[in-house]
């Protein structure tokens, strides 16, 4: 009994989260706490408006690619997170930032 339990409580993730995510993709409202895609938005901008940073994270691909994860938070008190893509040369060849809205 525990084992199905656990398999139906594993089935529903599986659906739930990619479907959350699609949502996320596509919020143009921050205001309701929701982390959305923000098209205007790079680490660069953020640091020159102010933005104070507070936490970055690296992720390294075997073939020398890298990723730069960076977390921002506003005086108004949202937070932005930024994703910045490296080739193995660390040439910028990418990147994004997503927003929650909390204190707009």
């Amino acid at each position: 009994m525990m084992l199905v339990r656990a398999a139906a409580a594993t089935i529903t993730l599986a659906i739930a989260i990619p479907a959350v995510a699609d949502e996320r993709d596509s919020v143009d409202d921050f205001s309701g706490g929701i982390w959305g895609f923000d098209p205007s938005a790079t680490s660069a901008h953020l640091a020159r408006d102010g933005w104070t940073f507070l936490s970055m994270s690296t992720l390294s691909w075997p073939d020398g690619r890298q990723a730069v994860v960076t977390l921002w938070n506003s005086q108004l008190g949202d937070f932005a997170r930024c994703f910045d893509y490296f080739d193995a040369e660390m040439h910028q060849t990418g990147g994004k930032c997503e927003r929650s809205g909390t204190g707009l």
